[in-house]
C-alpha cells in the first residue's frame, strides 16, 4: 500500500512495500519521472544494500551486460542510474 510521505512543488515522496520491506520513491512532477531508492530495493531483495549487490556476482554480471548493450552507460553521477536522491 503506497503512502505519501511529503509533497512539495516539484516532488512527491512516498513509500511502498515489497514482501513487507519498505521502499522509498520520489516522483519528479516536472520531469514526469519516478525514481526508486536503490538501497531499499536491494535490501528487499536480500542484499545489505546497493554496494553489496554491485559487489556480488549477480551485480557484476548485470553491470557487464548493461555496458555491452550501451557502452555509454553510466552507473553513477548526474546521468547515472544510481543518483544521490535526497529522499525523506
Amino acid at each position: 500500500m503506497k503512502k505519501i510521505i511529503e509533497e512539495i512543488e516539484q516532488y512527491t515522496f512516498f513509500i511502498d512495500y515489497f514482501k513487507g520491506n519498505p521502499i522509498r520513491f520520489i516522483y519528479d512532477k516536472q520531469r514526469d519521472e519516478l525514481r526508486i531508492h536503490g538501497d531499499d530495493m536491494f535490501k528487499a531483495l536480500g542484499y545489505s544494500g546497493l554496494f553489496d549487490f554491485l559487489g556480488s556476482d549477480e551485480g557484476l554480471d548485470a553491470i557487464s551486460k548493461m555496458k555491452k548493450e550501451d557502452p555509454n552507460f553510466e552507473l553513477f553521477g548526474d546521468n547515472g542510474i544510481f543518483q544521490d536522491l535526497k529522499l525523506k
